[in-house]
């Protein structure tokens, strides 16, 4: 959760979780209505996934292929619990980029979706949670690599 928000949002909602519930017996959809507030989200996706399933998140690279102009990112979801996917894309120059599939694509049972680059510089590397922000199930499909002969 805290990935997914960001520090600041995330110990702002937990704060104000531990004001609201101090010397109290919360349950827990009072934590669940308190970052849902302050977050302003319907944060009800990810506490069914991950309170309430045994699902598991499983991201992948499914392919990676120059179209014309463009280099074409294929990302899959190949497991059950929906997540927003943060792509990090390497340039042959060095620089990178962060692209982020939102949560909202796999939420409305899309198991795959296209991101689109520009590919000049030409995309060296491709990898999913570079971070490690999230319980990925299975880390050796996040990353592609160009092959140069």
């Amino acid at each position: 959760l805290r990935g997914m928000l960001g520090e600041g949002t995330f110990m702002r909602a937990y704060r104000e979780y531990g004001r609201r519930w101090a010397n109290r017996h919360p349950q827990p959809q009072d934590l669940f209505n308190t970052f849902n507030d302050v977050t302003g989200r319907d944060l009800s996706w990810f506490w069914r996934t991950w309170f309430f399933e045994t699902w598991t998140l499983d991201h992948a690279i499914g392919d990676v292929r120059d179209e014309g102009d463009d280099t074409e990112i294929v990302i899959e979801d190949r497991g059950m619990a929906p997540m927003p996917a943060r792509v990090l894309v390497t340039r042959e120059n060095g620089r990178t980029e962060r692209l982020e599939v939102p949560v909202q694509v796999w939420l409305r049972g899309a198991r795959r979706h296209v991101l689109r680059v520009s590919n000049a510089p030409r995309v060296t590397r491709v990898e999913i949670d570079a971070e490690h922000l999230f319980p990925d199930a299975d880390r050796a499909n996040n990353r592609w690599q160009r092959v140069t002969p």
